[in-house]
């Protein structure tokens, strides 16, 4: 079973073995969930894939950066994309 230290700060690595498993890579988020079966406490862990990374793979824009991914997020939110959408139609 896999053991890491927690830091003064509450830091921790987590070990190898558990990233691999579930395929953590750096900018990963991670869902944390304590669960009370009995006298236990059963910590359980979800992956959220980083949205860049995400996003990147189904935009045809090399040139992509998190920015643009950023502000193609705000105008969506404040409505600005679909005013253009429907203007160029």
């Amino acid at each position: 079973m896999p053991v890491s230290t927690v830091s003064k700060k509450g830091l921790t690595t987590i070990p190898s073995e558990v990233r691999g498993a579930l395929k953590i890579k750096k900018g990963d988020m991670l869902e944390w969930k304590i669960v009370k079966a009995h006298n236990e406490f059963i910590l359980q862990v979800r992956l959220i894939p980083n949205p860049y990374d995400f996003l990147k793979g189904r935009r045809k824009d090399p040139e992509l950066t998190y920015e643009k991914i950023e502000d193609l997020a705000d105008k969506l939110i404040f409505g600005e994309l679909g005013e253009e959408r429907h203007a160029s139609h």
